[in-house]
């Protein structure tokens, strides 16, 4: 590349970040009327170009849902061939069809919306239902697949909310801003590693490369602050899922996909402790190279007969 062109390179990155730092401070800002919080923003593709309208279609989906109660939302933000992987709501449009209109009939229903994360065709949902029919209050974290500005593809997990842990946090609180979208490689890179090393092959003494043990911020329920319980969650979890009496092929908690955007990696994964099996999905917010902060949902898998799909959950 010569130097015309590197020069015509740098300009149209920058003219890129700048627009995807404009939208995230516009996005925040959004409110609906009655009880929906839009607390959240957009990012870029994974081409380099503006894709808030990515983030923007899928937090509107879900407003459309759960805030205007229309299940007609179904038909203008999703397409098929429609592949559901939440295990508690059936297959294609007409299993999507059919999730809207329970949740119109709850007439309190409502979202807040707190975290939001595009990766290439994927966007991630980190939100509070509130005022379903018959359930609590639930945490939960929608990602979605888009193809030719519709979506496609779902997968989903939920919590129900709980108060604050040891160390006095939410499951939703703390910072939403994404930064450093620069480091996103880096930054996914960091957490897989992580995953492995630590989750998986259980090098506990290896925590500090991955960690800011020092100012580890937890808000996964009922888990405090610091790195020192974070392991001690771990290998309760793992001891507990070896003890099974069915236990699974391969590791106790098998890390199944990563999505990344700027500072905030989420991490999904397949875990079969002997409590049951879970689709757990650990988001974790990156801080000068370490992970500095982790929130969670544990979504509860039922055996394939109980399951609502035939699609792996993951």
């Amino acid at each position: 590349m010569n130097a015309k062109n590197q020069h015509i390179v740098a300009a149209l990155t920058a003219l890129a970040l700048a627009t995807a730092v404009r939208w995230r401070k516009v996005l925040p800002a959004i409110a609906v009327m009655g009880t929906l919080k839009l607390i959240s923003g957009c990012a870029m593709d994974d081409k380099g170009k503006p894709s808030a309208m990515l983030g923007e279609k899928a937090q509107h989906a879900l407003i459309d849902i759960f805030q205007k109660k229309d299940p007609d939302a179904v038909d203008r933000w999703f397409a098929e061939p429609f592949v559901q992987h939440d295990p508690m709501i059936a297959d294609g449009l007409a299993g999507e069809r059919a999730f809207a209109r329970d949740v119109a009939s709850s007439p309190n229903a409502s979202i807040t919306i707190y975290r939001t994360l595009i990766d290439g065709d994927l966007v991630l949902v980190h939100s509070k239902y509130e005022g379903l029919k018959d359930r609590p209050a639930l945490i939960a974290f929608d990602l979605f697949r888009f193809k030719h500005g519709k979506i496609v593809e779902h997968w989903g997990g939920q919590e129900p909310l709980a108060p604050p842990n040891p160390a006095g946090r939410t499951q939703v609180d703390g910072p939403t801003t994404i930064t450093d979208l620069d480091r996103t490689e880096a930054n996914r890179a960091l957490v897989q590693s992580f995953k492995q090393v630590v989750t998986v092959e259980q090098h506990f003494d290896r925590m500090g490369e991955f960690i800011d043990t020092m100012h580890y911020a937890q808000h996964a329920s009922k888990v405090g602050d610091g790195a020192a319980r974070l392991q001690t969650r771990i290998n309760d979890v793992v001891q507990a899922g070896a003890g099974s009496a069915k236990p699974k092929t391969g590791p106790v908690l098998e890390p199944r996909r990563f999505i990344a955007e700027g500072n905030f990696v989420l991490a999904i994964v397949d875990a079969n402790a002997v409590s049951g099996h879970t689709a757990n999905y650990d988001l974790f917010r990156v801080e000068n190279g370490k992970i500095a902060e982790h929130w969670d949902v544990l979504s509860l898998i039922p055996p394939p007969e109980q399951r609502k799909n035939s699609n792996d959950p993951f």
